[in-house]
């Protein structure tokens, strides 16, 4: 009788283990398909002339990344993208880790607020950019250059200038882009358990150091899933920078390029699709980079057991 039951525990986890490994299969295929085999095609390439047509390659060799790290455009596409992904990063985050825990301690309206402080995630970058381009416009008639004007100063040049232009694309996403992080937060919160809270409370009545030396260290998985998915977005960023721009380059003087959008140009626009693979397998890394070191920082994951 126990070898029987045995028989069927294991035949039952087998069953088990055999609709998991289907139903896994379907997103690993995928994954394979559209991402693993595209990478290693796009590495091969990258070594390559490729413009046009595969069967026009002519040479292998390291000309692109010796040409990709002389280029002072991508360096220039490197520093934006790297001063977008820190400031973003960080904006992003603190916001909406504030504004979760003021959701969190209020006691009625809750909802309503959450509500009205997600809605911006249902803004389109297109719309979004607009949005900018009205505010924003370096012309008299810009809404800002309106209020400035009205105020005794000097219309400004906005995303025309070229020291203001990369200020000036951060100014809409910073305000409106912590939506989503402040819902993971407050999904956080909502599974601190109270006893650690009501324990703190013996010790102080501040507010402040029970939500940095309670709450805080509680939510670091949050915390760090948070962290890495805006490192991974912002590092891709080109919406709008290419929206935005007169040109749809990231101008002027390059000013608010960034890798995906030099990325685009060289390879969608300019045909330079052998370069452009070399500049996405550079960026490829550099997101691998960028989330293990934020991983290896963040360190392990909270256990409330």
């Amino acid at each position: 009788m126990d070898t029987a039951k045995k028989k069927k525990r294991v035949s039952r986890k087998a069953k088990k283990n055999i609709t998991a490994y289907v139903m896994l299969s379907i997103p690993i295929l995928w994954w394979c398909v559209f991402f693993l085999f595209a990478f290693i095609r796009a590495v091969y390439f990258s070594f390559t002339d490729l413009r046009f047509d595969v069967e026009l390659i002519s040479s292998f060799n390291f000309d692109n990344y010796i040409r990709l790290f002389g280029d002072s455009t991508f360096g220039k596409a490197f520093l934006n993208t790297f001063i977008w992904t820190i400031v973003m990063t960080f904006a992003n985050n603190f916001l909406g880790l504030i504004f979760a825990f003021l959701l969190f301690k209020m006691a009625r309206g809750r909802k309503i607020f959450l509500t009205l402080l997600f809605w911006p995630t249902l803004v389109s970058a297109v719309i979004g950019s607009e949005i900018t381009k009205l505010v924003f416009n370096p012309s008299d008639t810009g809404i800002m250059n309106s209020i400035i004007t009205a105020m005794g100063g000097k219309p400004l040049g906005w995303y025309n200038d070229p020291d203001l232009a990369l200020v000036t694309l951060m100014i809409l996403p910073t305000l409106l882009g912590f939506s989503t992080q402040m819902m993971i937060y407050y999904v956080g919160l909502m599974g601190v358990p109270k006893t650690y809270v009501e324990a703190a409370r013996l010790e102080t009545n501040s507010n402040f150091k029970i939500f940095w030396h309670v709450y805080v260290p509680l939510i670091k998985n949050a915390m760090t899933y948070n962290i890495l998915i805006s490192l991974i977005s912002n590092l891709k960023v080109i919406a709008p920078m290419q929206l935005v721009s007169i040109d749809g380059k990231g101008g002027p003087l390059d000013s608010a390029v960034t890798i995906m959008l030099y990325l685009y140009n060289k390879g969608i626009t300019g045909y330079e699709m052998g370069y452009a693979c070399a500049v996405g397998v550079v960026i490829t890394f550099v997101i691998l980079l960028f989330g293990g070191l934020q991983l290896k920082l963040m360190g392990k994951g909270v256990d409330y057991e």
